[in-house]
Parts: structure tokens; C-alpha cells; sequence
């Protein structure tokens, strides 16, 4: 059962609210509008953050608008389809397509004539899709949820957490943009503390278990997965193995706390894309992308996982427990 923390706390949790969604059989009417949704993740990973975008849209939605459909298209059997589907949709007629995590850069690489808005975890300037945050200087806009100074904070969170704690092993998804300035964040984080952090950069899921196992075997006393979808779509086998050691995993994103991780501190991600929707409603109203800044998450949440801890044999400072935005027990 997760036990939510009192009000205080930064939470906007996304409402379940789901705009009617329409098959589409062809270009969009005058009486409507219609967007895509190109995801690397299957429909049920992905419903969460789906139905909170669609409450944005709610949110945003002003009286007399026309319906907005939602053309969704998941490619969980693998990204060589993203550019067929962005071709497809522009046949269909959107007016814009939303790319949703490593999904974002073929959609950029098909270069669509429509706006391209996206969620995106790693880093835009690095990722090559704009020279600033600021001023995007193509057809595309949207949020990233790379943020390198929470990745040192969860260090130093594992240090308060577990004081004894000497070695840390650092999973990375070496195909991230934006890992290297979260890694250098974090080693000079734990080069005050005096602990020894072994960073492993993983290409791939197929070599993720050996990487964990790796550290696991090389002495790590945590785990530290930074996050992205590699790491979420991994979350069980990560959080099974970790429990089997014994060894706390710490990430960013909730949904690796909900997995069995001990504590994640990071963007909530339900909230961000309700803000994704935010750009949507603003280049629908004639807005240009490249006028629009790249944002970074604004609300954070630390979830823990009190039967993680209980299962480790840890007990938790109260202070992290009071500071906890969700306690799963």
C-alpha cells in the first residue's frame, strides 16, 4: 500500500481525466484537431504518463475548442518503425507529432513538416536537437527531464542514508545523452565524502544484469541507477537482483521505487507531461516552436519504499521518511 504524505509537499498528481479519443480514417476536419503520439514504450508502460497528458490538454482545453484526437502509435517492437509512423501521420494530418523519450530522436531524424513536441530524459543540447534551451533553432520544443544536479543530490542522499556506505556502483546508459555530466556530477559529490564510486556505462539491456552483478561482485554497498528508460524499462530484474544481494537501489524516477528500489528522488514525471500538453495547446494556437524555451521539470518528488528498507533490515532516518513525498508499506 502507498501511504501518501500530508499537504505541504510538491505533488501535483496527474488526474486521470482522458479526453475522447477517435479513430481517425483521414485528414483532420475543420472541427477538429489532431495531434500524434509516438512512444518506444508498449500502451500499457506507457498509460500513466498518457493519461496525464491527456489531462493537460484538459487543463488548457478553453470553451468552443474543437475536440483534439490523440493518433497513438507505440513502438515497443522496436524504434526501425518510428519514421514509418511519423510519415504516416502526416498523411493522416496532424497538425503536430508528440515524441516521447528515446523515441524523440528518429522522430527528429524523419524531420516531419509538422512541430515536433517532446518529453525527453536526456539532454537536448548534447542529443544534438538544439544549440540552447532557450532558443530552439528547429521545428521542435518541449521538456527534458535530465537534471544534473539531482543526480549528485541522490549521492549525497545515499551517504546520509547509509552512513557506512563506502563504494557505490553507478549504473549508466552509456546510449544517454547527458550521462557523462550526471557521472562527473556525482564523482565529485562522493570525492568529499571519501567513498569510491565505480561508474558502469551499459550500451544496451542485453548487458545490463551483467553490469549490475559486476559492481554487486566488486563490493558496491548501493546501487545508483541514473535514470532513464533503459534503467525504468529494467526496473524489476534491477530491483530483484539488488534485493537477492541485499544492496539498496536508489534512482530518480518513482516507478523504480514502485519496483522495489529503496528511495528515488527526482521529477515527477506525471506532472511534466501534463506540462508537455501546455506546448501542444500553445502551437495549436499558432505559437512557433522555436519561440517557446525547453524546460526542465519544476516539481520533484522522493518517494521510499518502506518495504524495501524492511526487507534490507535498514532503518530509515526520520527525516527522510518526513521529507517523503510517498512511503510505500
Amino acid at each position: 500500500m502507498a501511504t501518501m504524505i500530508p499537504p505541504g509537499r510538491r505533488r501535483l498528481l496527474a488526474l486521470g481525466l482522458v479526453l475522447p479519443f477517435t479513430p481517425a480514417a483521414g485528414p483532420a476536419s475543420a472541427a477538429e484537431r489532431k495531434i500524434g503520439w509516438i512512444s518506444p514504450d508498449s500502451p500499457e508502460i506507457m498509460a500513466t504518463f498518457l493519461a496525464a497528458f491527456r489531462a493537460g490538454l484538459a487543463d488548457v482545453a478553453r470553451p468552443g475548442d474543437p475536440p483534439i484526437t490523440v493518433e497513438q502509435r507505440f513502438a515497443s517492437s522496436g524504434l526501425d518503425a518510428i519514421p514509418g509512423y511519423v510519415r504516416e501521420l502526416e498523411r493522416l494530418g496532424v497538425q503536430l507529432i508528440v515524441a516521447q523519450g528515446t523515441a524523440t530522436s528518429l522522430v527528429m531524424d524523419a524531420n516531419p513538416a509538422v512541430p515536433i513536441v517532446f518529453g525527453y530524459s536526456g539532454d537536448p543540447v548534447v542529443a544534438g536537437f538544439t544549440q540552447s534551451l532557450a532558443r530552439p533553432n528547429r521545428n521542435a520544443t518541449g521538456m527534458t527531464f535530465l537534471a544534473i544536479e539531482l543526480s549528485a543530490k541522490r549521492v549525497a542522499m545515499v551517504r546520509d542514508v547509509l552512513p557506512g556506505c563506502r563504494r557505490i556502483g553507478l549504473l549508466s546508459n552509456a546510449r544517454h545523452p547527458g550521462e557523462e555530466q550526471e557521472i562527473a556530477a556525482c564523482q565529485r559529490t562522493v570525492a568529499r565524502f571519501g567513498i569510491d564510486l565505480a561508474a558502469t556505462r551499459v550500451p544496451a539491456a542485453p548487458e545490463l544484469r551483467t553490469a549490475l552483478s559486476q559492481a554487486l561482485d566488486q563490493g558496491a554497498e548501493a546501487i545508483v541507477a541514473l535514470p532513464s528508460a533503459l534503467m525504468v524499462q529494467q526496473r524489476s530484474m534491477l530491483a530483484e537482483v539488488c534485493l537477492e544481494r541485499r544492496v539498496p537501489l536508489i534512482s530518480g524516477w518513482s516507478e523504480m521505487a514502485h519496483a522495489g528500489a529503496l528511495f528515488t528522488y527526482g521529477p515527477n514525471l506525471r506532472v511534466a507531461y501534463r506540462r508537455v500538453a501546455h506546448f501542444v495547446a500553445q502551437i495549436l494556437r499558432g505559437a512557433s516552436p522555436a519561440d517557446l524555451p525547453i524546460e526542465l521539470p519544476t516539481v520533484l518528488e522522493l518517494v521510499v519504499n518502506l518495504r524495501t528498507a524492511k526487507a534490507l533490515g535498514l532503518t530509515l532516518p526520520a527525516w527522510l521518511l518526513a521529507k517523503a513525498d510517498e512511503v510505500i508499506e
